[in-house]
């Protein structure tokens, strides 16, 4: 006796996979999991389409035909990243509290998983300047335009003098606390420095701070 293929079975083959089998859904979260996992344990020259597709566990046919190259990939992992970062919400909060919460949020971020690929990419940014170009205005600066807007209007507003250099600023605020918390941690762990955190921010706001006003 003939066996008539059910309505399911139909809609599975027209769709153009086996019958039964799930379509995945989750293939681009799986590999800018990997890929931002990957680069920053390894940095540029460690990174490829296939070490991707093996680390997400992923056939490499997936990867090669959503994209072409390591970069654009990066790219994509990076926008999917930076859609989901929280930055603190400017809602008219005195400068020093935003400051603060700015800060810890990042230095979260920085003793987070995501802490060494974020140094991969200012490094790489150096090192393959043309690789990295959109990479470089997807991340870093993207990443700094809020803090930025924050203290220009600071100065707008009077509650920093006139002439106040917001980019010194900024770059005494950021590159103290990435100085702290991943290039000089002085043997600590992430957990003392994660649990060190508020203190060390608000010391470091009210310095930056000062030496703004003074």
């Amino acid at each position: 006796m003939t066996m008539q293929p059910t309505e399911a079975a139909i809609t599975d083959r027209s769709a153009g996979r086996a019958p039964g089998r799930p379509r995945q859904t989750d293939v681009e979260p799986r590999c800018y999991a990997a890929v931002l996992e990957l680069f920053g344990q390894h940095g540029w020259a460690g990174l490829s389409l296939d070490a991707v597709a093996t680390h997400a566990g992923i056939g490499k046919s997936t990867i090669y035909l959503r994209w072409k190259t390591k970069r654009a990939l990066l790219l994509d992992a990076i926008r999917y990243f930076e859609t989901r970062r929280e930055n603190p919400v400017d809602d008219g909060q005195p400068l020093r509290e935003y400051l603060i919460e700015y800060c810890l949020t990042l230095g979260r971020l920085l003793l987070g998983p995501h802490g060494p690929t974020m140094l991969h990419i200012a490094a790489g940014a150096i090192t393959h300047p043309e690789d990295f170009h959109e990479i470089r205005r997807e991340s870093i600066t993207r990443g700094t335009l809020p803090i930025a807007a924050r203290i220009l209007r600071a100065v707008i507003d009077g509650e920093l003098p006139e002439g106040t250099d917001s980019g010194q600023l900024l770059d005494m605020i950021e590159g103290s606390l990435v100085f702290h918390l991943v290039i000089a941690p002085l043997g600590a762990t992430r957990e003392e420095l994660g649990a060190d955190l508020e203190r060390y921010v608000t010391t470091l706001v009210d310095k930056a701070l000062r030496t703004a006003i003074d």
